[in-house]
């Protein structure tokens, strides 16, 4: 598949014969190119020229309920915010219901939560966890009231932290998900990782696809 040319035809207007589907025609041109732009972005796994940390032995597995699947709509380098050239670059997207429970990928204390946003409105609701080792998760786009945790707990892998919503600049209702270093202010720096307890992800999931916790140690 050309993708780049793909990328180079979808935006244009394509001229179609004046028939009485012509609108159809038309309509079903778009959903085709969108289509095909969307397998270029699955087919794209992770970002250029980064290594990504060993799936099998991550401290990290995916941050909702053993048993549970949600599709990631957008992954590392993927497209919007998550391009190669935005903080958010290493981030997953995971589609979810408002009201979704969302649980601790990894084990740690938690240092702030906003939870004041209204879904489909700023504030951007979250919690952040301090894992001690200078890394911290974020957890974002959470239903207003949606924090199941307060500032100061301790938290181990697969705790109840919240419920995903649609606050921010979320435009549908997901879980936006990203580890950064150093200081977990925005512009953060990302930091790639890889989940332990779900399919192999050699380097990192794949936008467009559906996952399952599975059960972990």
């Amino acid at each position: 598949m050309n993708c780049s040319l793909l990328a180079a035809v979808a935006p244009k207007r394509v001229a179609v014969p004046n028939i009485v589907n012509r609108a159809s025609s038309v309509l079903g041109f778009v959903l085709l190119i969108q289509l095909a732009l969307s397998m270029c972005i699955a087919q794209k796994v992770g970002c250029p020229g980064v290594d990504y940390p060993a799936w099998e032995s991550s401290p990290y597995i995916l941050p909702f309920a053993v048993g549970e699947t949600y599709r990631v709509e957008l992954a590392n380098c993927s497209s919007s915010y998550h391009s190669e050239q935005y903080p958010d670059k290493f981030a997953y997207d995971f589609v979810m219901e408002i009201g979704t429970p969302i649980t601790a990928s990894r084990a740690g204390t938690v240092i702030f939560i906003e939870e004041s946003g209204v879904d489909f409105n700023q504030p951007n609701n979250l919690v952040v966890v301090d894992h001690g080792d200078n890394t911290f998760a974020e957890y974002m786009h959470l239903t207003q009231g949606g924090a199941a945790v307060a500032v100061g707990d301790e938290v181990a892998q697969g705790d109840l932290i919240g419920y995903s919503g649609a606050t921010g600049l979320a435009g549908y209702p997901h879980l936006h998900f990203i580890v950064v270093k150093d200081d977990p202010r925005w512009p953060y720096e990302a930091i790639p990782v890889t989940f332990s307890n779900t399919a192999a992800n050699l380097r990192g999931l794949s936008s467009f696809t559906d996952y399952e916790a599975l059960p972990y140690e």
